[in-house]
């Protein structure tokens, strides 16, 4: 939207001052995503959730198999970092 001033009779506002607006330009549609034909299950997990219903069997197995290892990574992590506090 592109906004006009109304020009006021006084320097000084006292009341609401209209506007005029105009559509300048239209949101333009989101890109669209193509299908994913392979079977890397990094790259299906990334997909938009309506290819799912797009999706062969082989790529279900795929995205099945990365889930259950993105799970069980998930689980066995240990910390990284440890804080050790030394009191003099």
């Amino acid at each position: 939207m592109e906004y006009v001033s109304v020009p006021l009779p006084t320097h000084e506002v006292t009341q609401a001052v209209p506007l005029e607006a105009q559509l300048v330009s239209r949101r333009t549609p989101k890109k669209s995503v193509t299908l994913y034909t392979g079977t890397d299950g990094g790259e299906l997990a990334g997909q938009p959730r309506a290819h799912r219903k797009h999706w062969t069997d082989e790529q279900w197995v795929a995205f099945r198999e990365f889930q259950q290892l993105e799970t069980d990574m998930a689980s066995t992590d240990e910390p990284v970092a440890a804080v050790m506090i030394i009191k003099n």
